[in-house]
């Protein structure tokens, strides 16, 4: 591999300091002028336009010209290094950039063949049938919970009757418990709205507790205190580990099994379509030794 003297240069320094990007031919429709050349490689200033706000101040314009010259120059020494340094194997490096090429070519072909033909529709009734059909794939690994949790101050004198709020299932009365937290800037958690692992759940509160299935199982109220604070938590729901994880906590990971089912389908039909039509236009011959 020929090696190359690496050279660079900026416009004359005094240019550079008076002269704003517009009046660097940055933005006329030809090349504008060479700003940087490393070995054979040469910076235009039209390679700059998109990347270079023509309502900067000149001041921060040449700022953010100079910082990108001297991007582009140290990537071209370091390529060109690194060509010099491996040369002896170009062979190697040009099958894997052929690799890469007609993995990419490939890749958007499929993808703008896949747009225009791709069911992204997934109904419920769908979801609900590869749900029940591979039911034990949903097993949980640990228990889940629909949970509420709150931080009130240690030695607060309206601590029981809050308790009490925060624990009842009156709508009305958890919705004065969420003002009373609010107006005073109590810490909540709201994990009632979706399923959510327990193991996350008590990360919000001091937990002594290392069997969870155990303590869900007996309990649905806990509390504890320290020094400033005063934890309580409502379990309101839970399922244990080992059961089925509810269809509503794995929608969204359905409807990614079945589309990519369909995209694989569209894929293996479009390499099929393909071969077949390459094989009667005898467009390639196999040879093996039988």
């Amino acid at each position: 591999m020929k090696h190359h003297t690496l050279r660079w240069f900026l416009l004359p320094a005094l240019s550079l300091l008076t002269i704003g990007c517009n009046q660097l031919n940055l933005y006329t429709e030809d090349k504008g002028e060479v700003l940087a050349r490393v070995g054979e490689h040469e910076l235009y200033a039209n390679d700059l336009t998109r990347l270079i706000d023509p309502g900067l101040p000149p001041q921060d314009s040449l700022a953010a010209l100079q910082s990108l010259v001297d991007n582009w120059v140290r990537k071209e020494i370091k390529t060109a290094a690194a060509e010099a340094a491996l040369s002896g194997h170009s062979d190697e490096i040009e099958e894997m950039v052929a690799q890469y090429r007609s993995s990419l070519v490939t890749y958007q072909y499929e993808q703008e063949w896949m747009a225009e033909r791709l069911d992204t529709t997934v109904t419920t009734e769908q979801i609900r049938t590869y749900y029940d059909d591979n039911r034990n794939t949903f097993r949980l690994a640990g228990p889940i919970v629909k949970a509420r949790i709150v931080r009130l101050p240690s030695g607060l004198r309206q601590s029981r009757k809050l308790e009490e709020m925060f624990r009842s299932e009156r709508e009305t009365d958890r919705n004065d418990f969420l003002n009373i937290c609010q107006k005073n800037q109590y810490l909540t958690n709201d994990f009632s709205t979706e399923w959510t692992d327990f193991s996350t759940v008590v990360r919000h509160i001091p937990f002594s507790q290392s069997n969870f299935d155990d303590f869900l199982r007996t309990r649905k109220y806990y509390d504890v205190e320290d020094d400033q604070y005063k934890y309580m938590m409502v379990i309101d729901a839970y399922r244990p580990t080992g059961d089925y994880s509810p269809m509503e906590r794995e929608t969204a990971n359905i409807r990614k099994i079945i589309l990519n089912k369909r995209r694989q389908t569209l894929l293996n039909t479009l390499e099929d379509s393909l071969y077949r039509a390459a094989q009667s236009q005898k467009q390639f011959e196999i040879h093996l030794n039988q």
